[in-house]
């Protein structure tokens, strides 16, 4: 089975769909579909991902990439495609995460 994230990210006015299929042996296939080109070369980076790609945070060829193809700090593709990974891989709950929805960051001030 395949898990599907999108990110809007108006600030940036770019959309960014992210589809993580588990091989059978925990790692993933990736591909990402997106109008912003930093994200498209990041895609083609992190086509493949290991376990510990998505569920380490140092050696990790997810935070690697993102720095290597120029990704913002502030950039949520990454943290998308490990929500994804996650949901796939059965340490998040798919049935959960698609019923409470959207994850959200709100600017107050």
């Amino acid at each position: 089975m395949t898990s599907k994230v999108e990110v809007d990210a108006r600030i940036c006015s770019h959309r960014t769909v992210i589809e993580a299929t588990d091989k059978g042996d925990g790692s993933m296939s990736i591909r990402i579909d997106t109008d912003c080109p930093s994200v498209q070369t990041y895609g083609e980076m992190v086509s493949e991902l290991a376990p510990g790609d998505y569920s380490d945070w140092s050696d990790s060829k997810v935070w690697e990439m993102a720095a290597q193809a120029g990704l913002t700090t502030t950039c949520l593709v990454p943290v998308a495609l490990v929500n994804a990974c996650w949901v796939e891989s059965g340490m998040m709950s798919k049935r959960l995460a698609i019923k409470e929805g959207p994850i959200c960051i709100h600017f107050l001030e």
